[in-house]
């Protein structure tokens, strides 16, 4: 059976600076992925972490993602957790129903997940049991999220970024960086669920989207080019683009931040030149402050984080047994090696191979067929 290697670069052995040096751009990803078709990789990138699941041993996953990022294979090792097999399926389970994540239960990570997947089966043709994996993983989340409480009360970097700002002042003006994207979207909403902030929003791109965002008197939409005209009037900035380079740098925040400033940056790599916390009176939180935050979410969902992973556990199961026919069927049918037997003969034959504990298993599994 192929063998599904994880090397994850994530928030649990690697900070913001760190993790930084693995936050690839679309068309790094797009040719990665095309250069590397054979291996079936899925290239997964968040602000809190970056994963490339593959078919490969775990050395060539580690050479690949250091020549992806420009680092040593040593260097990628030092912060990376490593998953093979059964492990590296168990891995991505728990990733897709946010159990792994900083935040517990958090919705964002399953739709980030798909695309990851969607992305790569675009561009190469997946194998078979890569798409199986995935599909699994993937359809296990939804069941997880509807059956358990772990997402019942949605919590997100996005939540806790704009609970934070509301509660920064009485009346919070908020100038938002990145509206358009994932991340932007949801702060938007989140901050727009409070009566005390108005939002001014910047977009990066100027194609339209400014049409997709949701309709409020609290809202306005400015010029990216604008922003840091715009600051000396917000009392909080929080910025989430997909920059790969700084969006407010130090030096020109000095001159439009006077008085107190919170400034919060969800993006990685960084939108704010971290030397900005240095500015008096700026308070700069960044993505790593929220794990502390989450805590509290995290300790209330135990119960369900422990149900998750037990069903996790049956559907991996589910998932190996329907690896193993795949890959043997063809061989079976070819041989020809039940063509001729009873289903008597083939009880008996079954009866000396397994488990006394098994073989009673797949007999009355036979009994329930007529049952069901």
């Amino acid at each position: 059976m192929e063998q599904l290697t994880c090397v994850s670069i994530n928030y649990k052995k690697c900070g913001e600076s760190a993790r930084s040096r693995f936050a690839f751009g679309e068309e790094t990803r797009s040719g990665f992925v095309q250069a590397h078709g054979e291996i079936s990789p899925v290239l997964l990138c968040t602000c809190s972490r970056t994963e490339l699941y593959a078919l490969c041993g775990v050395n060539d996953g580690l050479r690949l993602l250091a020549e992806l990022s420009g680092v040593s294979a040593a260097e990628v090792e030092g912060c990376a957790m490593l998953y093979s097999g059964e492990g590296a399926v168990r891995h991505l389970f728990r990733v897709a129903c946010g159990v792994d994540s900083m935040v517990v239960g958090e919705d964002e990570i399953l739709g980030q997940l798909r695309t990851a997947y969607a992305f790569s089966a675009e561009r190469v043709q997946l194998s078979h049991h890569v798409n199986m994996i995935f599909q699994s993983a993937v359809a296990t989340a939804k069941r997880i999220k509807t059956e358990t409480a772990i997402s019942k009360t949605s919590v997100s970097h996005a939540t806790l970024a704009a609970k934070l700002a509301a509660h920064s002042a009485p009346e919070v003006s908020v100038l938002l960086i990145g509206a358009s994207g994932k991340t932007g979207t949801s702060l938007l909403k989140n901050l727009l669920s409070y009566k005390n902030v108005t939002v001014r929003a910047t977009m990066r791109s100027h194609s339209g989207q400014a049409m997709l965002l949701p309709e409020s008197p609290r809202l306005t939409v400015v010029p990216y080019e604008e922003r840091y005209s715009r600051i000396s009037c917000c009392n909080c900035v929080i910025s989430a683009t997909s920059s790969p380079h700084t969006v407010l740098t130090a030096e020109k925040l000095r001159d439009c931040c006077a008085g107190e400033k919170l400034l919060i940056d969800l993006a990685v790599p960084r939108d704010i030149d971290p030397a900005a916390a240095e500015i008096p009176g700026v308070t700069l939180c960044s993505v790593d402050y929220f794990s502390g935050l989450a805590e509290d979410n995290n300790l209330r969902k135990q119960d369900s984080v422990e149900q998750a992973k037990q069903m996790i556990e049956e559907d991996i199961g589910e998932l190996r047994k329907s690896l193993v026919l795949h890959e043997r069927l063809p061989q079976i049918r070819r041989s020809g090696a039940l063509s001729d037997l009873t289903a008597e003969e083939l009880l008996f034959r079954l009866k000396k191979k397994l488990s006394a504990e098994a073989f009673g298993e797949v007999v009355d599994s036979i009994l329930n067929i007529e049952k069901e």
